[in-house]
């Protein structure tokens, strides 16, 4: 009953930190690293470790970016690789298989994206009970649709899998880019 007191009293909140989740999910930098990899554990992997590295390091590190800046390079960086180690996947016909868990962990703690950045602020100004909520409700949104769209990536017909290959790496590659640049 108690959580249904406190759903109930933000649902604007609630419903902007539900989007935010899905936004989340579908930023080509998962989509990208969720296309390095060969199976539907190695999604689950990535999908649960990237929340779980969201989960243990969000607020800290969100407050050391303001000093420490090469953490968000780090993040900027693994991005980036993953969306060229696609790329020179797509285009030279070699797989490289990418392990999920430790990059899910790696990109969720070290990869800032303004939906995490501002379900944090959000979770931070609502109080430890209601925060934490709203950090679990991000998770298991984008989490779950991460794990969702790799699954459906693995119907796309083989003869546009190169097509969509390419494009996700070149997508990853430019949103990377312009994060750092921004």
């Amino acid at each position: 009953m108690t959580a249904f007191v406190i759903l109930a009293a933000s649902p604007g909140v609630l419903l902007l930190v539900l989007g935010l989740g899905a936004a989340h999910a579908l930023e080509p930098d998962h989509i990208a690293t969720m296309k390095t990899m060969a199976s539907k554990r190695e999604y689950l992997k990535f999908s649960l470790g990237h929340g779980l590295g969201f989960a243990m390091v969000a607020i800290p590190i969100i407050l050391l970016f303001g000093f420490v800046r090469v953490l968000e390079v780090a993040g900027d960086l693994i991005g980036l690789g993953v969306g060229v180690l696609l790329l020179v996947e797509e285009i030279s016909g070699k797989e490289f298989e990418v392990k999920g868990g430790g990059m899910g962990v790696a990109q969720g703690a070290l990869a800032l994206t303004p939906s995490k950045v501002l379900v944090a602020v959000l979770a931070a100004e609502a109080g430890l009970l209601l925060g934490s909520v709203y950090i679990a409700l991000f998770i298991v949104i984008s989490s779950s649709l991460m794990y969702v769209l790799a699954i459906a990536l693995t119907y796309v017909p083989t003869r546009a899998s190169k097509v969509v290959g390419i494009a996700v790496a070149l997508a990853t590659i430019a949103f990377v880019l312009y994060t750092m640049l921004r």
